[in-house]
């Protein structure tokens, strides 16, 4: 009787194991046939957003096929020119998951037939489809899709993810059973070691101060082996990488923890995370070293505006106080989700504090903009309204108009490009010269001698635009069209051999707004790729026998038109 009941406790007990770990019962299968290999991890640090998938290499070639990883049914379709480009969405009702498939070259053969019906229903290119529940079900292991290199893909790739299917937060698909090489340790390329006050100092600095390290796995260490001597309040931050085998690609690590004698005061782990929290990247790493030096350091300590949830075990916000006489013992620890392991320790020794006042003297030119609090900024000429969640903390902004004679207003200074903003606020420039065609002009960002267009509206003699930088503006005019050169073909050509009929498609300035083709006086599907400036319109029954009228008109952000009309014939 007793062994009958302990093989029931056991049983029981196993059970309970298995409903606190879901991922147990999932046996999910790789959505491709080769070995995998990653050139993107989930959470990885990427520009304004963390990487919300793995980017799978594809031996850099497009057309492999796309598995479904398990039953279920397309939830969506979308296509666009940008972000994922051509993305299929599958739901997953077992495991409560939705599993998306990116930068595809195309859909399955009854898919893409019902994608193009709707881009010809709705006379767009781009769209965001969301078909019944019961049109496209799929079995695990049916072709769903082929790899391509659509939307804003740098290289032909599948870009993977799993989703929670209620939240739509994304998941580590790491962490559910796909299996890859991987034996190698993280690398850690650099630390740094930030006074938190005007009264804290390192090596008798206050200001931030960066270590060279040298080694590998947990022989990690500091270049210049000499003591690190501070006073007052101070924090950290690392530069981190995750190398895996047989590919050159250097990835986001899965886990940082940092401990101050043993204790914890500092953890970041990459497990979930929405697409609302994804922009606080930003504020999590050291913003204004990567502006400067295109690489980025992740800091312990926690922006008061910074809502992200990937962090844990966060102590003193990830500082620690040094003392006269302390000799602190500091250790990073990284890890990727297959449990290599890499360690940076080091010392701190408590220097005596020179107690130096300092004060910054008083500069009319900056105004004070308090985080969780809208802002309005005047200046001659100009003007610049934030919200309340624009900064993630207190930042002092500099605010300028300098005359200028390249431009059709001053050059206008709000803040500096190594201050990161969360939300959208609101610049109007006042121009100073007066032009015919207000359609024509554009805010410009002016990065030294470089001017990009952020676009605009114009009113009474004033131009607004919406926009996340800060840094220095201008208002110029842009009155150059688009143009449109027929690539494999040419007026009056005969086509009836081609396949396709590609189009190059190229704006100077301001970018492409918008683009109409018509064959025959009829709306025309042309997949639009603006990485490669092309234009391409798959030959199918609507180019008939005989000649036939291919029209296309682009309109750029300035309202600059063109129109190509050529004559072919099949």
């Amino acid at each position: 009787m007793k062994k009958k009941l302990l093989t029931i406790l056991l049983i029981l007990s196993f059970s309970c194991l298995q409903a606190q770990n879901p991922t147990s019962k999932l046996d999910y299968r790789p959505p491709v046939d080769i070995p995998i290999y990653l050139s993107g991890t989930f959470g990885e640090l990427r520009g304004d957003h963390f990487h919300s998938g793995m980017d799978i290499r594809t031996q850099g070639r497009e057309g492999l096929p796309v598995y479904a990883i398990a039953d279920g049914y397309v939830s969506r379709a979308a296509v666009s020119s940008g972000g994922f480009g051509k993305a299929l969405y599958l739901d997953h009702p077992q495991s409560g998951h939705t599993s998306v498939y990116g930068h595809l070259l195309r859909f399955a053969p009854e898919i893409a037939k019902w994608v193009k019906q709707q881009q010809y229903e709705k006379q767009s290119f781009s769209v965001n489809l969301l078909p019944d529940k019961n049109l496209f079900r799929v079995r695990k292991g049916d072709v769903i899709a082929y790899s391509g290199n659509s939307g804003s893909s740098g290289g032909p790739h599948l870009h993977f993810e799993i989703r929670d299917a209620a939240t739509q937060e994304i998941l580590n698909p790491l962490a559910y059973g796909f299996k890859m090489k991987d034996f190698i340790r993280p690398s850690i390329s650099k630390m740094a070691i930030y006074p938190e006050s005007e009264t804290s100092e390192v090596n008798g600095k206050n200001k931030p101060t960066f270590f060279e390290l040298q080694g590998w796995g947990e022989q990690h260490r500091l270049k210049d082996p000499a003591v690190i001597r501070a006073s007052g309040t101070i924090s950290f931050g690392i530069s981190t990488n995750d190398p895996h085998n047989d590919t050159p690609n250097k990835n986001g690590v899965y886990s940082i923890e940092l401990f101050v004698d043993g204790d914890q005061i500092f953890g970041f782990r990459t497990d979930r995370f929405a697409f609302d929290e994804t922009r606080y990247i930003n504020s999590m790493i050291d913003y204004g070293y990567y502006v400067k030096n295109k690489s980025r350091i992740i800091r312990s300590t926690i922006d008061p505006f910074n809502r992200l949830k990937m962090y844990f075990n966060v102590k003193q916000n990830g500082s620690v106080t040094v003392k006269t006489g302390d000799t602190l013992k500091v250790e990073y620890v990284v890890k990727d989700i297959h449990g290599n392991t890499s360690k940076l320790p080091f010392t701190i020794v408590g220097a005596a504090t020179k107690n130096i006042e300092k004060q910054s003297p008083m500069d009319s030119t900056l105004t004070m903009a308090t985080a969780g609090k809208p802002i309005a900024i005047n200046g001659s000429g100009f003007s610049a309204s934030f919200p309340a969640d624009a900064f993630y903390k207190n930042v002092e902004l500099k605010k300028e108009a300098a005359p200028s004679t390249n431009y059709l207003s001053d050059v206008i200074t709000i803040g500096n490009e190594q201050i990161p903003v969360h939300k959208n606020y609101k610049l109007n420039i006042k121009l100073t010269d007066k032009i015919k065609n207000t359609q024509a002009l554009t805010v410009v960002y002016v990065d030294k001698d470089k001017t990009t267009s952020l676009g605009g509206a114009y009113s009474n003699g004033w131009i607004s635009v919406n926009t996340r930088k800060l840094g220095r503006f201008a208002v110029m005019a842009d009155s150059v069209a688009p143009t449109l050169i027929p690539l494999n073909f040419k007026q009056n050509a005969d086509v009836l051999s081609l396949s396709e009929l590609k189009v190059s498609i190229k704006d100077d300035f301001s970018g492409i707004k918008n683009i109409l083709p018509t064959l025959n006086g009829e709306w025309l599907l042309m997949d639009y790729d603006p990485k490669n400036n092309l234009l391409t319109y798959e030959v199918d029954e609507r180019l008939k026998k005989g000649m036939n009228t291919l029209r296309i008109v682009v309109t750029d952000e300035c309202n600059n038109k063109t129109t190509l009309e050529v004559k072919v014939s099949r």
